[in-house]
């Protein structure tokens, strides 16, 4: 499994609401797809999480901030993305 296949499911099980989006490209294979965003009906931002491989590290940014920072584990990405949100900590 994917570090990002791991974190969607487990910030989707937390949090049922949460919807998760992958970048459509227009060019598949040629575009770098790596980039996936994360919104909750309850916030109002949107958080961002990006890496070409698929597996840690990503890098975290917020459309709330411009702090991004790279996150090195899977556990650090899943509370980064809640932390952005503003959601309250579910584990």
């Amino acid at each position: 499994m994917r570090d990002i296949d791991q974190i969607e499911s487990t910030l989707v099980v937390l949090y049922p609401k949460l919807k998760v989006t992958q970048l459509k490209v227009l060019h598949p294979g040629a575009d770098d797809d790596g980039l996936w965003f994360f919104s909750h009906p309850d916030c109002d931002c949107e958080v961002q999480l990006e890496a070409p491989t698929r597996n840690c590290p990503f890098l975290l940014e917020s459309g709330k901030d411009d702090q991004g920072r790279v996150v090195t584990t899977v556990d650090q990405a899943i509370d980064g993305v809640v932390a952005k949100l503003g959601l309250p900590p579910a584990r």
